[in-house]
C-alpha cells in the first residue's frame, strides 16, 4: 500500500493542528512545519505524496516551487486558503499548484481530491460504477 503521508505548510503551528487532526483522522500521516524550505527538505527524506500549503499565512516562493516540481514531479501540491481571489500568487496557482481548496472545518472538497491522489484507481473505479461524490457534477 502506497504511504498516506502529507506534509502541512503553515507558519503558525496552532492553524495547522486543526487540519492534521482532521487528515490523522482520515489515517493520513501528516508532518506540519512552517515553511515551504521546511517542506523541500522533508521531501528529500521520505516519500510524501501531497504538500498542502496555507496561502494565507505562508510565504511562496515561486523558484522554490519550481524545484520542487521538478526534483518532484509527482507530487501533488495543494493551496487552501480563506480568499477565492491571490492575484499576488497567479503565478504559482497557474504553473505549479495542481489544487486549492477553501478552508473549511471539515475539509470535504480537500479530502476527496486527496483519495484521487493517493488511490487513482479506486476513485476511477467509482466514477466509472457511478459511486463517486454525487456533490461533484460534471457540465
Amino acid at each position: 500500500m502506497v504511504e498516506r503521508a502529507v506534509i502541512v505548510v503553515d507558519p503558525y503551528k496552532n492553524h495547522s493542528g486543526v487540519l492534521c487532526s482532521v487528515l490523522e483522522n482520515e489515517d493520513y500521516e501528516t508532518l506540519s512545519v512552517g515553511s515551504l524550505s521546511d517542506a523541500r527538505a522533508n521531501l528529500e527524506t521520505k516519500n510524501y505524496r501531497a504538500v498542502i500549503i496555507d496561502l494565507d499565512r505562508a510565504l511562496l516562493d515561486n523558484r522554490l516551487l519550481k524545484e520542487i516540481r521538478h526534483r518532484h514531479p509527482s507530487i501533488c501540491l495543494v493551496g487552501l486558503s480563506s480568499r477565492s481571489f491571490h492575484p499576488e500568487l497567479e503565478e504559482a496557482l497557474t504553473r505549479y499548484i495542481d489544487a486549492c481548496f477553501v478552508k473549511s472545518a471539515e475539509y470535504d472538497d480537500l479530502l476527496y481530491w486527496l483519495r484521487a491522489v493517493f488511490d487513482p484507481s479506486t476513485h476511477k473505479s467509482r466514477e466509472n460504477d457511478g459511486s463517486g461524490d454525487p456533490s461533484l457534477e460534471r457540465s
